[in-house]
Order: C-alpha cells, then sequence, then structure tokens
C-alpha cells in the first residue's frame, strides 16, 4: 500500500518516505494553518460558541490535518482522491473530530457545506485549473492556499504551473506569504532567494489582515518534544548531515570525522536519556517520537 500512497515522491509518509527536510516542510505549512486559525480564534472568542468547520482539500496521509485537530473547538472535513492514502490516514491519523473522505474535488463541491476555513496544502496544482476551481466553495472565514511557487513544467503531476500572485487575481482580500525550502515563513521575498511555495490567504473583511497578526519571519515546525528540551532538531540534522558527508568523501580523515560522528551520536543519546528522564512532564506524540528516534536510528548505524 505504501508504494500506492507515495506516487513517485507526491505524497509524504513521516517516517517511511522522503528525508526529515521533506517533513519539515510539510508541517510548516500546516503550523501556518493552525496559527491563523488559532489566532483568529483568540480575537474572536464567540467563535467557540458553535463547531468551527475546516475543509483541507488534498489531505495525503492525514499527518498535517491531524495538527489541525487539537484546535479548540474545531469540526475537520477533509478529502483525497487516493483510497490508500485516505485508509492510511483513518488507521495512522485518526480523531473524533476528523471525517477523511475519498473525493475528487470537482465530485465533492457539488455536494459541500459551508466551512469557516478552507486550506490546502501543494494540491491544487494537481487540478486542472485547481486555483479558480476551490473558489466554487464557500468559507465564512478565510481561504488558505499553499502551492509550489513559479515552478516550471516538468513534474508530470503537476498540471498548473508557473504559479505567482497574478494567479490569485479573483481571490478575495488576498495576502500572499512564502515559504521556503527549510520551512521558515515570510511576508516578502526576492528574487535571489525565491521561496518555495506561495501561500495565498484570501479573507473575509471583518477579520484582521494576516500581515498585522504576526512578526516575521516564523520559523519552521520544529517537533515540540525538542522545544521543551530547549533543542532545535533542524541544528542537529544539519550536524548529522554535514558529518555523514564528511566521513564518506573522505578516507583519509575517517578516524577523525568517526569520532566527530560519534560525538553528535553521544549528543542524540543525551538527549533521549533527558526524554527518558523527562517523559512524564512531557506531551510527546508518537509521530513526532517516531520520526526523531528513525532519523536517530539511521544516522548511528
Amino acid at each position: 500500500m505504501l508504494e500506492e500512497i507515495y506516487n513517485d515522491g507526491e505524497r509524504l509518509i513521516p517516517g517511511e518516505t522522503h528525508d526529515i527536510l521533506e517533513v519539515i516542510r510539510h508541517k510548516s505549512s500546516y503550523k501556518i494553518f493552525k496559527k491563523i486559525i488559532e489566532v483568529d480564534i483568540l480575537n474572536s472568542p464567540l467563535m467557540l460558541n458553535q463547531k468551527i468547520k475546516i475543509l483541507d482539500i488534498g489531505c495525503g496521509t492525514g499527518h498535517g490535518t491531524f495538527m489541525l485537530s487539537d484546535i479548540l473547538g474545531v469540526e475537520i472535513t477533509t478529502i483525497d482522491i487516493s483510497k490508500e492514502s485516505i485508509i492510511y490516514a483513518e488507521q495512522n491519523y485518526g480523531a473524533s473530530n476528523i471525517k477523511y473522505i475519498k473525493s475528487d474535488l470537482v465530485s465533492f463541491i457539488k455536494k459541500a457545506e459551508e466551512y469557516d476555513y478552507i486550506v490546502s496544502r501543494h494540491a491544487l496544482e494537481h487540478i486542472k485549473d485547481g486555483l479558480n476551481l476551490v473558489l466554487n466553495l464557500k468559507y465564512k472565514k478565510r481561504l488558505i492556499v499553499n502551492v509550489p511557487f513559479n515552478e516550471p513544467e516538468g513534474n508530470i503531476y503537476h498540471l498548473v504551473n508557473w504559479i505567482t500572485e497574478k494567479d490569485f487575481e479573483s481571490y478575495q482580500n488576498q495576502e500572499f506569504l512564502y515559504e521556503g525550502l527549510d520551512g521558515v515563513t515570510n511576508d516578502t521575498h526576492s528574487e535571489k532567494n525565491p521561496p518555495n511555495s506561495i501561500i495565498c490567504i484570501s479573507s473575509n473583511s471583518d477579520l484582521k489582515p494576516i500581515k498585522q497578526l504576526f512578526n516575521y519571519p516564523i520559523s519552521a515546525w520544529n517537533p515540540e518534544f525538542l522545544e521543551k528540551l530547549g533543542l532545535q532538531f533542524q541544528d542537529i540534522l544539519k550536524q548529522l548531515l554535514q558529518t555523514r558527508d564528511a566521513f564518506k568523501n573522505s578516507e583519509e580523515k575517517n578516524l577523525n570525522y568517526e569520532s566527530k560522528l560519534n560525538n553528535t551520536v553521544t549528543e542524540l543519546n543525551n538527549a533521549l536519556e533527558e526524554i527518558k528522564i523527562l517523559k512524564k512532564k512531557l506531551i510527546i506524540s508518537e509521530e513526532e517520537k517516531s520520526i526523531f528516534l528513525k532519523l536517530y536510528r539511521k544516522f548511528k548505524q
């Protein structure tokens, strides 16, 4: 089933497919979705008087949707065209407030209700005229679309290419954020350092503009338990990758690099020991623990 889900790299299964940097990018996108919804609730607590309905288009294996499920008062509907992905999501990222549905977007629009928020991460580029098609859905608060920025042709699965700000002219009150390959999100970008993704936020006029709600840049997703330990996952990962590459590319200094690698593994061991000591005080999701431990074992070998 994993091969059908993977689809030549178009879908991510944390801990099974892709590298940890891709996991960080995916989860950083959903971190932004979550921050936007939560700050709206904070600014308007009366929203909690009724269920806050979210639609996630192109949920894949559900790991991102699951991040949204602990927002207070939400009820999530999420769709994906892949039957295998929906089954995997239900088995691995199920929650009482998530409903996974196998459906294509065109069919779903015909029977869709109104939602408070509609979110989508790297899905609409897979659908012919997907950026306009999604506007047939009704939302009360915000429509948040994350797609590849200015991506050229070449990916046979992507039917929409070269997406920039001009492709969102039909979106009301649109604002733009930009997510880099490192998962960091900013409110501007430069030609010298183009972003990996563009995020268009279309909001009803009674809501505060997104750019007034946050300080930029917004950091990439970091496993929650590492944040509580005061560790930066990307720093540890960068150190591991540099040591591994140096170790592979040098025969003369093998002993030196092996020593560095051992030191890095020792640091990870110490971190894991701290986790064991503090596990009663920490809330560590099984997903976060699985991703970190798989990465740790991979480099320890």
